[in-house]
């Protein structure tokens, strides 16, 4: 019993002396426990973010994979069209992000245009064949491109690469992002993770209402 009142003694002794020694570094600019302490809450912190981001990656992985899936038996297609700034937004659309001139992202149903048997396909072939510029009222910033989708193909299994051809055509400064953005977002919908190549190179689709005069002079992979 004696000894094992004297371990409690010594710890009780250790742990003074170990708050002591954290207290004294209290105000101390740039002090070691100071230091210390902020490592070990960064670290704590730290970690439970990166588990949070893999989470919301992963969910937003698994939300694309449900949303192709249940799009692959539907005799409509949920694409991506324009909520314009001050528009009254229709009762059954999804409504998405601000873009360009105070835009939204709207997500709506529209005609399937074919039946490959490969989802994504028909979604864009889908929204590429609506050449109205009002849908179930939303604005079409695609009604007078002609684009078809040449090919999809994934080289690493990871990112999904969208292959299309064709010419666009844009009426003005703000239809430039409405373009992109109703391609991108559809995309997105399906494939979080994708690349988009115009009539055979990247930088003519990055290049989108670019008037430089330098866009559209990559390499054509």
């Amino acid at each position: 019993m004696n000894s094992l009142s004297n371990n409690r003694h010594s710890f009780s002794l250790a742990l003074l002396a170990a708050v002591g020694l954290v207290l004294a570094g209290v105000g101390c600019q740039g002090s070691v426990p100071d230091q210390v302490a902020g490592e070990a809450i960064n670290g704590m912190v730290a970690t439970p973010l990166k588990a949070l981001d893999k989470a919301k990656k992963l969910s937003a992985e698994e939300n694309a994979r449900t949303r192709l899936e249940s799009e692959g038996v539907a005799n409509e297609m949920t694409v991506a069209m324009v909520l314009t700034d001050n528009a009254a937004a229709p009762r059954d659309a999804e409504i998405g992000a601000t873009f360009g001139c105070n835009d939204r992202v709207a997500f709506t149903k529209v005609a399937r245009a074919s039946d490959s048997g490969e989802t994504l396909k028909d979604i864009l072939n889908s929204l590429l064949a609506v050449h109205d510029s009002n849908v179930n009222g939303l604005y079409n910033g695609l009604a007078d491109s002609r684009l078809t989708l040449d090919k999809l193909q994934s080289r690493d299994g990871v990112t999904t690469e969208v292959w299309l051809k064709g010419k666009i055509s844009s009426s003005g400064a703000c239809d430039d992002p409405r373009i992109k953005a109703q391609l991108e977002a559809t995309i997105a919908r399906y494939k979080p993770k994708f690349q988009i190549f115009l009539n055979g190179t990247e930088d003519e689709y990055r290049c989108i209402g670019d008037m430089g005069g330098q866009c559209g002079q990559g390499k054509k992979k």
